[in-house]
């Protein structure tokens, strides 16, 4: 790109495939060492704006260069103090769904996530139990990303964390692009278009909000190792 970027990216279903369970991805070597060689090239401003928690994000690329931006935005360079409240509704949430041993409960800080991925036949039972965690804790939303519901803070978007940052150097005065591949990452994609910029899909699931797409993570990576054959960004 002859104009220089701030170049966002989501995680997961974007640079690394989807896995079974959030715990189970593979982040390859050879995608932390493109992240750290192209960092510089952008002076910095690279960042991962993931619905991750900042601690997961910190021990997936963790050392690459990136700004790591969790909880959909609620967690800017920092570790946001667990809540209580999740805490007591992710037992709940434990309880209600012991019928089908494959859902999961992830807690994070700000926020709880369901999964049914490995457990097909309990979405009803999620989807019913995300209408009630949404209707007892009014100041979370609920985010629906691919075979999971998560309550995410109310005010939390990937897109204001993009306008955030693309307030602040190193990222001021350079033209965003955006790239992921789920719902919670149309925010983003509609703030890195309204700023001038240019938004990728991952997929043809959010295609309709994006100027391009990719066909999956593994040609992104190799999108971004050309990047960092470019001399200047």
């Amino acid at each position: 790109m002859a104009e220089a970027i701030a170049l966002f990216v989501d995680l997961d279903g974007t640079l690394i495939d989807i896995a079974p369970t959030p715990a189970a991805v593979q982040v390859s070597p050879l995608l932390l060492d493109t992240l750290a060689a192209l960092s510089p090239r952008l002076q910095g401003a690279l960042a991962c704006i993931s619905g991750r928690a900042y601690g997961d994000l910190s021990q997936l690329l963790g050392g690459a260069g990136v700004l790591l931006v969790g909880s959909h935005g609620a967690e800017l360079m920092e570790c946001a103090p667990t809540d209580a409240r999740l805490v007591q509704l992710a037992q709940r949430c434990r309880d209600a769904l012991q019928p089908w041993p494959g859902a999961l409960v992830e807690e994070k800080p700000c926020g709880l996530a369901l999964h049914w991925r490995q457990a097909p036949a309990a979405e009803a039972m999620v989807r019913t139990l995300a209408a009630q965690m949404a209707a007892a804790l009014v100041t979370h939303r609920l985010c629906e990303g691919k075979k999971v519901l998560e309550l995410v803070p109310a005010d939390a978007h990937k897109g204001a964390a993009l306008r955030h940052l693309m307030l602040q150097a190193p990222f001021m005065g350079r033209m965003p692009v955006f790239i992921g591949d789920d719902l919670s990452d149309i925010s983003a994609m509609q703030a890195a278009r309204a700023l001038g910029g240019l938004a990728f899909a991952v997929g043809s699931r959010v295609q309709a909000h994006a100027d391009g797409m990719f066909e999956q993570p593994a040609n992104v990576l190799e999108w971004l190792r050309q990047q960092v054959r470019i001399r200047k960004l």
